[in-house]
């Protein structure tokens, strides 16, 4: 019996020495392809059960192909679409073959994505835009796209229905005005508890008043302490729509994006989204250009942890940072500087090497350098 409890003791103990250890990436350098990129994601573009990374230059997109760690294989995607960093990965054709909605257009896979680009489908209505997401908003069970755009001739927010033939217009439906950023990477929630999607545009919330995505309601209370810190694009924000404190109901993290001194914060939804309080996460002042958001749970402990790091805009030293999840409920964060030195711009975090921990991409705004950060985790945990 003593035994068994020295032996329970010994395996708390390891567990809580993992779960305490510092965060450790292995720095990997992708390829060298190209200036000013945005439309990033980690998603299978030729179906072989593992991640590629996807990225674009104002809607003429790219994607390497991950063949093992330390061998990526370029590849040209499409071009003629129309972007600033907008795109999301979805099957618009419902083939089994991931296609790409990138503003204005959409890519067509052709099944064969290795050595033909793929089809470019214009003219179906849609926009250019800053943000594109992909989300039910109408409840029928099939994806609708979302476009954010602050460009004076579309400022909108908008969501499209798809129609039964792809290649013809999509149905617009105005949600509200739009900003330079703020819906990507996961801005969508039922913040409400009313069983229908609602949309976040980093300053405000737009409730789904009928459940169809006909009527919609501005909510703009998500000001954070000190006010916004919008710069010379106008105010952007990275919006990502989780239940950081695990009480039942969806918060919202933010990160301010496209200025010179950005912080990483979240608010804690209140009484079904009536009151919402502000919660630092990042200091008050870093610094940094804070234009990517991820979360996941970077050390394998059962929470939710905050990745960001310096865009183009930053001041200091280009860092990226994760934000440790001490007590699991958003109350307390413990910054780990993961890397500086690298520029960082629409990173995505995903296990890309199959080894059951979350690694990230990302990629600079001005500069051609693409870098994979392999998360040490599982292996350290096997030495």
């Amino acid at each position: 019996m003593k035994k068994n409890i020295i032996q329970l003791i010994l395996i708390h103990l390891i567990i809580l020495n993992i779960n305490a250890q510092d965060f450790k990436f292995k720095y990997h350098e992708i390829g060298n392809h190209g200036n000013r990129m945005g439309q990033t994601s980690l998603t299978d573009i030729d179906n072989d059960g593992d991640l590629d990374w996807v990225y674009g230059s104002f809607g003429t997109m790219f994607w390497y192909e991950y063949q093992k760690v330390g061998t990526w294989v370029n590849h040209s995607l499409g071009e003629g679409a129309k972007t600033d960093v907008g795109a999301c990965p979805v099957d618009i054709n419902n083939d089994g073959w991931i296609d790409f909605v990138v503003g204005d257009s959409w890519y067509q896979n052709t099944g064969n994505p290795g050595e033909e680009k793929f089809i470019l489908h214009k003219n179906i209505g849609t926009i250019s835009c800053h943000d594109n997401i992909a989300v039910d908003v109408d409840g029928d069970h099939t994806l609708d796209i979302v476009a954010n755009s602050n460009d004076p001739a579309h400022p909108f927010l908008l969501w499209y229905k798809i129609p039964e033939d792809p290649t013809k217009p999509w149905l617009a439906t105005k949600i509200g005005n739009g900003i330079h950023g703020g819906i990507s990477p996961l801005g969508y929630g039922d913040l409400d508890n009313d069983n229908d999607m609602d949309i976040v545009r980093g300053d405000a919330w737009f409730e789904n008043i009928d459940g169809r995505g006909e009527q919609w309601k501005q909510n703009k209370v998500l000001i954070p302490e000190g006010g916004n810190r919008p710069d010379k694009f106008g105010l952007a924000l990275k919006s990502w729509v989780y239940d950081l404190d695990k009480d039942g109901d969806l918060d919202i993290v933010e990160a301010e994006a496209d200025t010179k001194d950005g912080r990483v914060f979240w608010f804690e939804n209140q009484n079904n989204s009536r009151t919402w309080v502000f919660h630092l996460i990042s200091n008050n002042h870093t610094r940094q250009d804070f234009h990517s958001l991820a979360l996941s749970d970077f050390d394998n402990d059962g929470d939710i942890d905050i990745f960001s790091g310096g865009g183009p805009l930053s001041q200091d030293t280009h860092k990226m940072f994760i934000w440790e999840n001490k007590n699991g409920n958003g109350s307390e964060w413990v910054e780990h500087l993961i890397l500086e030195g690298k520029r960082c711009h629409e990173s995505v975090a995903a296990d890309v090497d199959n080894d059951g921990d979350i690694d990230i991409c990302t990629k600079p705004w001005h500069g051609d350098l693409h870098i994979y950060l392999e998360n040490m985790l599982i292996d350290n945990e096997k030495e």
